[in-house]
């Protein structure tokens, strides 16, 4: 019998607790064997919970299981393979539909019959009643010591450190907080995590300062004295009440930091309001790869807009900035150049029509072949090897449409490409981002002299 292992760990805790996936590799490779059975396929899914479906592998094996590629499937438990009696139920009757067993390696399960049936359904939801109680058991203990102003988990924010129960400060962390409350008055995350970084401070981590991490730390009114908590979908903050607790600045000073911040936003955004950047997210920086974004610089007086890689702003890349003129001007040259009538590789459409009959009527020989089974006319082993050989053509089937479909969109895309070329020059910013936006999903470019040359792209 053709057999097909799964095995699934969601956490360390598991792993230690005798589930790592190695453990449950040996074990299962060992009831195979003692069984007679030939494992043909493992399938592992490391880190995934088994409270739903949103797992790779375990859809792979759905699939290659409808393709009758193994005969049983063996897990170690039952809570490997799900806690979710509703995933249970549609995973038993997908087995059931195509002739493949389900074991488990340590427990008695019988699905052939009512009562085995009935007795895995009480397995898995009593599992999934651990689960669920224990999860609520976890929210209310939460929520029970938010309400009085406790930690609910020994890490508290950066500046502080937690022990039996007794929060005290760390000198040099605070000394950090301070200097961002206090520069957050008149400059930027941007310019803050710059300064940080210039000085050589780094994270708890021992990471680089980002932009998000230093806005984390100016919002955040723990350093004021209260604690920040969502409850039935209203966010609250209640006073923090625990033993040694001593705040960074006070509630006044606090509110004086987050309305400067507030003003310096409404400035930004409203100056911001009427920029658009056709190419911000589509192309790539030519030092790292990553998207760039559209920016502007001020310089004697006037503004410039640029497009800037998004990892300069947290300093991971020191890439030249790109004038939106020069860029512009490079994907006019390109699309003239690399969409000419000429050049436009004109495919024979395929008849997406004809496949979709084809795959239609091999589905319904499938049904024919299920009748015949059923009524005694076919054996076992001719049902599983013609449905195992129309699905594996289905699924070619529908591969090939999806080319095919691709392959037309494609070359109307082309077209209007070329077309888009003529007018380039005379439509706006907003027009334009709407095009490209419509099409690529990627434009790479070289920085040449003082020059920006596009030298690849990739189509949606």
């Amino acid at each position: 019998m053709k057999c097909a292992i799964y095995r699934r760990v969601s956490t360390d805790e598991q792993a230690e607790k005798g589930f790592s996936l190695e453990n449950q590799l040996l074990r299962l490779q060992a009831f195979a064997e003692s069984q007679g059975w030939e494992v043909i396929a493992d399938y592992m899914d490391d880190g995934y919970s088994g409270k739903n479906m949103n797992r790779p592998q375990i859809k792979r094996m759905l699939h290659d299981l409808k393709l009758n590629k193994f005969d049983i499937v063996l897990v170690y438990r039952l809570d490997r393979f799900t806690r979710s009696v509703k995933d249970l139920n549609d995973l038993l009757e997908v087995f059931k539909e195509n002739e493949v067993d389900f074991k488990s390696a340590t427990e008695s399960i019988d699905t052939s019959t009512a009562t085995g049936r009935m007795i895995l359904n009480m397995m898995v939801s009593t599992a999934q009643w651990e689960r669920e109680t224990i999860s609520e058991r976890v929210k209310d203990v939460v929520r029970k010591k938010k309400d009085l102003g406790l930690i609910s988990t020994g890490y508290p924010p950066y500046g502080y450190t937690m022990n039996d129960g007794v929060i005290s400060q760390v000198p040099h962390e605070v000394e950090i907080v301070k200097f961002i409350f206090e520069k957050a008055k008149i400059y930027g995350f941007q310019k803050i995590s710059k300064l940080l970084n210039e000085q050589g401070l780094v994270t708890r981590n021992g990471t680089k300062w980002l932009i998000s991490t230093a806005s984390r730390i100016a919002h955040n009114p723990f350093y004021s004295g209260e604690m920040r908590y969502k409850r039935d979908g209203e966010t609250s903050t209640v006073p923090i009440n625990v033993e040694g607790y001593e705040p960074v600045i006070t509630k006044e000073e606090h509110k004086e930091v987050l309305k400067a911040i507030k003003k310096r936003n409404r400035n930004q955004t409203r100056a911001k309001s009427n920029e658009v950047y056709p190419f911000s997210g589509i192309v790539l920086c030519p030092e790292c790869g990553h998207p760039m974004k559209g920016t502007r610089v001020s310089s004697r007086g006037y503004y410039y807009k640029y497009y800037r890689c998004d990892r300069a702003s947290d300093h991971f890349c020191n890439g030249k900035l790109i004038r939106c003129e020069k860029l512009d001007k490079a994907f006019a040259e390109y699309i003239h150049d690399a969409f000419q009538i000429d050049r436009i590789e004109i495919k024979e459409e395929t008849n997406t029509k004809d496949i979709q009959r084809e795959i239609k009527r091999c589905k319904s020989k499938i049904e024919r072949l299920k009748d015949l089974y059923v009524d005694g006319d076919i054996s076992k082993k001719k049902y599983k090897n013609d449905v195992g050989e129309l699905n594996e053509k289905i699924y070619d089937l529908e591969q090939k449409l999806l080319s095919a479909e691709n392959k037309i969109s494609h070359d109307h895309i082309r077209e209007n490409l070329k077309r888009l070329s003529e007018f380039w020059g005379l439509i706006d910013d907003n027009t334009k981002m709407e095009s490209i936006r419509g099409v690529f999903d990627t434009i790479t470019v070289e920085i040449q002299g003082n020059d920006v040359v596009i030298t690849d792209h990739t189509l949606l």
